[in-house]
């Protein structure tokens, strides 16, 4: 069982960490993995917060920086230079952070349950990590937060593309009787159901939704569940390293900072969490989220956000947690 530290006040944030043997980090330099935001996005993890967490870290004698990689949609963040203007204007830069904004698009091969991932180079190279999510809605995967942080914003471009094609579906149509629920949870419209079955492989982005609705099994996964891909990528990138985990359980949007436009609060503020295992602070995250507004994110998205969890356990991660507040 994980321990898992919960405070709703940001300037018990040292402390809390301080729990988790910062210590350690000494003399190591340590990638800051978080989501800057998307051009227009208000509800990304602000400057002010990551702050705290370099100047712990700096207290401490470790050489942080803020990390993450170029996005595989078509966006500013899809280039190196695109998302540094896009970090620059949303307050992460080094003058007024304390260190270094570093994003990656090169990876190094990774093999990790039988498939092969391209875990993002710094990624790799590190010994130490510290990864901030903001726990919000995912039209995708139901929710994101560190496993989804990590899963997809550790990756390569070209892997995040890959992960996406294993989740997208093949038909059986000999087991179809086109009821048309698949079409209808699909948020790209790309099945047609009428008097057949028909797909736009191109609009398809691999959530699997489909698949796991379909009430006759027509449909499979091309490969694997996107979310079971995510826990598995999750596990590539961070497995033997030290890690501390700092879920925001705060500005809980209905879908995720890589929107322009996220939609509405959907949950009043939480707090925060920490931890050393994912797995852990993202159950405790929904848990917390769960108690306000049960069911918010499956009834919102159609998609089980226990999922990612339910995979990362089976991966070797400890989602049983106790929960402490500070």
């Amino acid at each position: 069982m994980t321990n898992v530290y919960f405070f709703n006040d940001i300037e018990k944030l040292p402390k809390a960490l301080d729990t988790l043997n910062i210590n350690d980090f000494s003399n190591h330099m340590v990638p800051i993995k978080l989501h800057m935001g998307e051009l227009g996005n208000t509800y990304f993890i602000p400057p002010s917060f990551v702050k705290l967490v370099i100047d712990k870290l700096k207290k401490v004698g470790a050489e942080p920086y803020l990390y993450d990689t170029t996005v595989a949609y078509n966006a500013p963040r899809s280039t190196i230079y695109g998302y540094h203007m896009v970090a620059h204007k949303h307050g992460f830069f080094k003058e007024k952070t304390g260190c270094d904004v570093v994003i990656g698009d090169k990876g190094t091969e990774v093999n990790e349950g039988g498939y092969s991932f391209e875990v993002a180079r710094e990624i790799y190279e590190s010994s130490h990590i510290v990864v901030i999510s903001h726990a919000k809605g995912h039209v995708l995967t139901g929710f994101g937060g560190a496993i989804k942080n990590l899963g997809m914003g550790g990756v390569t471009r070209r892997m995040k593309r890959i992960i996406h094609d294993w989740g997208m579906p093949r038909y059986c149509s000999e087991e179809c009787d086109l009821c048309g629920i698949c079409a209808e949870v699909c948020p790209p419209h790309a099945i047609i159901v009428d008097s057949d079955w028909r797909f736009d492989n191109l609009a398809c982005v691999g959530c699997g939704k489909c698949v796991s609705i379909c009430p006759r099994d027509a449909l499979r996964y091309r490969v694997m569940d996107l979310q079971k891909g995510l826990s598995l990528a999750a596990k590539a990138c961070i497995w033997g390293k030290k890690a501390i985990y700092i879920n925001a359980i705060v500005n809980i949007t209905r879908s995720c900072d890589c929107e322009t436009n996220p939609g509405p609060i959907i949950c009043p503020d939480i707090g925060y969490l920490v931890s050393v295992d994912p797995a852990a602070i993202d159950r405790a995250s929904l848990d917390l989220i769960e108690g306000v507004k049960p069911g918010i994110f499956e009834e919102t998205h159609k998609v089980d956000p226990y999922k990612q969890v339910e995979y990362a356990q089976k991966l070797g991660f400890d989602s049983y947690y106790e929960m402490l507040t500070m």
